[in-house]
């Protein structure tokens, strides 16, 4: 079965558009690290790293070259971002599959997402596998989506690109991680500007 959302990602890797997506998800992917390092200290404590959603495996490559990663895996449905990615050097580990039902031999301490969960329809199900299979005890989850209903300029993402994505409030997130059994959850809406409300950071721990 076609997915539209994997399609125009699949276009946007052969056309280098994944450059331009690091360039412009970095200062909020930079916070996010920052959220992370109040928690874990990444330059001290060992710890295994998951992206869901990791494009060209940039931000994979970001946590094996400059934290005390022991080994980093990223996840994408697009199969020309997941070639993309292991077209450049290093340790990482790069998978092609359905996000929604992504399994692994082992767990990880920090899964990491940015601007992918607004793309997938069962999130309830998606945290659910998260919690239950994919994340050690004392683990932490941090995302950060540019979709969400206060950040007005979004909303026509859906019509603008032909896709299939998710929509709910700042509040509606963090029901979803607080039914999903997460706990000590932080929000915090990153580069405000003009209408643009910024990205939508979420941290929670298992």
């Amino acid at each position: 079965m076609k997915n539209k959302n994997i399609d125009l990602f699949d276009n946007w890797a052969v056309k280098g558009k994944d450059v331009s997506m690091e360039k412009g998800h970095t200062p909020s992917v930079n916070r996010m690290l920052e959220i992370i390092n109040k928690y874990h200290q990444l330059n001290k404590n060992n710890f295994n790293f998951l992206d869901l959603g990791c494009g060209n495996g940039w931000v994979v490559r970001k946590f094996l070259e400059q934290y005390s990663c022991n080994f980093a895996v990223g996840v994408d449905g697009s199969k020309n971002m997941i070639e993309n990615a292991k077209k450049h050097s290093g340790k990482g580990i790069y998978i092609n599959e359905n996000i929604d039902i992504f399994q692994y031999e082992q767990k990880f301490d920090i899964i990491f997402s940015m601007e992918t969960f607004y793309y997938l329809k069962n999130i309830n199900a998606l945290l659910k596998n998260i919690y239950n299979n994919l994340l050690n005890d004392n683990g932490s989850i941090i995302i950060g989506i540019d979709h969400y209903f206060e950040n007005k300029p979004s909303l026509n993402w859906d019509k603008e690109y032909n896709l299939e994505i998710t929509t709910h409030s700042v509040n509606g997130w963090k029901r979803l991680f607080e039914n999903n059994q997460f706990k000590n959850i932080e929000i915090e809406c990153f580069g405000k500007k003009d209408e643009w409300n910024g990205t939508l950071i979420l941290y929670a721990q298992k």
